[in-house]
């Protein structure tokens, strides 16, 4: 994932005063649980929808806004950190700032993005000039050198990526691409439902041409042509579930290898080009995609090539142009999630901000909000995971012991990042001028960390110290080429970490989430990477064997699960990995509780739930939440995780510990034979 991607999150100012007071307690018995009782449904018994039993009630007392399609407790944090983020930004944008100053640059493109009049008086205008340009272009040879002047591509994806079987080292990789819609199957599917988003697509097209001026009749040709081109490339595109293989997406080879299989497309000069001119290897991800778009280049009619190349541009720039394209954004978002209101500008506008400026924003955000004693409570929960981790791994049946020596290698060689980086970004050379558009400013933005990156990796070893996400997000990752588990401030607050709540509850929380991030190095992909984080084989064969086993038992176990009761199932292989994460999250994370108490002594009971019962409800809380039904579709075509309300069922059904924590007994709904229960880690 590209670090300057942004996904807000919520921090607030008491809850980190209270790591100050209690940075030393480890386990302690004499706080309260943590768990909010009003959001139980104890009309429904914990065994036949324990989702439902956990969270029923949630929504009761956290009114969905009518922004959101999707809104829980995850959403709700970023929300509300939205709003924490947004005073630092207002107060700045509210001031006179010196010129050139981060200041500067926060205040003025956050008030160019406020500035509707502005917009609506520009229209179209900003991105016309880019249209105008292409328009223009008479030879095919012309708009090669325009793609790579821009460092734009049309039919392919090309980056600075790391070499999965030299992790040491960054390479310039080339993936498929050029599908606007994203997945495949939008355009293949005979689905109906994915037909009426199919439909709705082609009508949001042909809308954006009619507001740059062209008539009715030329913007339905102009999406024919366009919508035709893609499709064609679909067909031959890899499905998410194809790009989970991380094998079949390696194929290493030289650059005149790279033109000879890409139907002679002369790579050598598009690399030079683009300022990639001491390339000599490539990563090629996926042959098949790649060699037709070459070919499509060389062979497809240059006024189409150029109609698709101005239709990107018209799409990419629609967001920073004037109200009527925001509000066409939103028409076709509104189809695709049932989001029921536009988020409002303000909101827009510090998301923007704190995207293109993410490294500026994240140290004003922790230094505000995140204190270093959360660094040190977060590394000793860390520690107790692994350890647990560590205590799986070892008690595995089905694994041989030279290949636990070896796994045990690798989780001990997790390289662990906690609240935000040691060195940030320096956006002294990132240009912000009021003076021009807010179109003009996001896309000389682009090219300032174009240039940033080429400068950092390219043709460099790789960094270990650089963050993949902002520190401001609710989220976390493990990444298999540095074998690192990442956890921002953002995710750090609850519910997912609370200093106030027992160890039953955090354990089941922000445990659930570390446990989650190490079983990703254990996962069906991250299995395959060593602890150097190279793609190579370190298992015994007849371990992959019973591993491969298991998990194909939990993708049969996720595919009978219902996303629609009676519409939609879940895709157990797509979600593979996530489920397997969750998973192990569970497992370690109760084994680390147990660890726990087992040195402290048994935490109490509370309103007659055991610290067992409690960890599990509090895993369940993180999940939280209601979904369109539109927004449930979108994510099981496009997403790896399984549906919150599967996460939840489909975990706790396959974790032994729940079993016993509520006693579930055969006759439950969701009772799984204890033969047929998946045991993974």
């Amino acid at each position: 994932m590209m670090k300057k991607f942004l996904l807000c999150t919520l921090c607030t100012v008491f809850l980190f005063s209270a790591f100050a007071q209690e940075k030393k307690v480890l386990f302690n018995k004499a706080v309260k649980s943590g768990i909010h009782y009003e959001n139980l449904d104890k009309s429904v018994k914990p065994g036949d929808d324990f989702f439902q039993y956990a969270t029923g009630n949630w929504i009761k007392h956290n009114p969905q806004p009518p922004i959101y399609p999707m809104w829980g407790s995850f959403t709700k944090l970023d929300d509300d950190n939205t709003k924490a983020v947004a005073g630092i930004i207002q107060d700045i944008a509210g001031r006179l700032n010196k010129p050139g100053s981060i200041e500067q640059k926060i205040g003025d493109l956050y008030n160019l993005a406020m500035d509707s009049v502005r917009r609506n008086r520009e229209g179209a205008t900003p991105v016309m000039a880019e249209v105008n340009k292409i328009k223009a272009i008479s030879t095919r040879e012309e708009l090669f050198q325009y793609l790579t002047r821009e460092h734009d591509n049309l039919l392919w994806s090309l980056y600075i990526g790391v070499d999965d079987k030299n992790a040491s080292q960054h390479i310039i990789s080339v993936n498929q691409g050029g599908l606007s819609m994203g997945n495949r199957d939008y355009y293949i599917s005979k689905d109906p439902e994915i037909a009426k988003i199919r439909k709705a697509a082609i009508e949001h097209y042909e809308n954006l041409f009619k507001l740059c001026g062209y008539s009715a009749k030329e913007a339905k040709k102009n999406v024919k042509t366009i919508w035709a081109m893609e499709t064609k490339l679909a067909k031959a595109s890899y499905s998410i579930e194809q790009m989970r293989d991380p094998e079949a997406n390696y194929h290493k080879m030289s650059v005149d290898e790279l033109s000879k299989t890409c139907h002679g497309f002369d790579w050598a000069s598009y690399l030079r080009n683009y300022g990639y001119d001491k390339t000599t290897e490539v990563l090629l991800g996926q042959p098949e995609p790649v060699a037709l778009a070459c070919d499509m280049m060389m062979k497809e009619k240059l006024e189409d090539l150029k109609l698709l190349y101005i239709f990107r541009a018209i799409k990419g720039a629609s967001p920073y142009l004037s109200d009527d394209f925001v509000a066409e954004n939103f028409d076709f978002r509104r189809k695709i999630s049932g989001a029921k209101e536009m988020t409002p500008r303000w909101q827009r506008s510090v998301d923007l901000v704190g995207s293109l400026l993410s490294d500026a924003v994240g140290q004003m955000y922790v230094k505000k909000y995140f204190p270093p004693e959360a660094k040190t409570r977060m590394l000793e929960l860390v520690k107790n995971l692994q350890t647990a981790l560590g205590g799986r791994i070892k008690a595995q049946e089905w694994m041989s012991e030279d290949t636990k020596k070896v796994a045990l290698e690798k989780l001990n060689a997790f390289y662990v990042k906690i609240g935000y980086p040691d060195k940030w970004d320096d956006l002294s050379k990132l240009v912000i001028d009021p003076k021009k558009s807010l179109y003009e400013n996001v896309v000389e933005a682009g090219k300032f960390y174009f240039e940033l990156d080429k400068q950092k990796n390219y043709n460099k070893p790789v960094d270990r110290d650089e963050w993949q996400m902002p520190a401001q997000m609710v989220n976390a990752y493990y990444n298999p080429t540095t074998n690192e588990i990442c956890f921002p401030a953002g995710i750090l607050q609850p519910p997912f970490f609370d200093m106030k709540a027992d160890d039953a509850t955090n354990y089941g929380a922000i445990g659930v989430v570390i446990g989650h991030e190490m079983t990703h190095g254990f996962d069906d992909q991250g299995s395959q990477y060593d602890k150097n984080g190279n793609l190579k084989t370190w298992w015994a064969e007849e371990d992959v064997k019973a591993f491969k086993l298991a998990t194909e038992q939990m993708a049969v176990y996720f595919d009978s699960l219902w996303v629609i009761p009676g519409q939609l199932r879940s895709n157990g292989r797509q979600c593979l990995g996530e489920n397997i994460a969750d998973h192990g999250g569970l497992n370690i994370a109760y084994d680390a509780l147990q660890m726990a108490q087992k040195m402290h002594g048994r935490l109490p009971d509370e309103n007659s739930f055991t610290p067992e019962q409690r960890f599990f409800l509090s895993f369940a809380n993180v999940w939280a939440g209601v979904s369109s039904e539109q927004i449930l579709r979108y994510l099981t075509i496009n997403d790896v995780h399984s549906a919150n309300h599967l996460r939840v069922n489909g975990g706790v059904a396959q974790c032994e510990y729940w079993y016993k924590a509520f006693d579930i007994q055969p006759d439950a709904k969701l009772y799984v034979d204890p033969k047929k229960r998946v045991n993974i880690w």
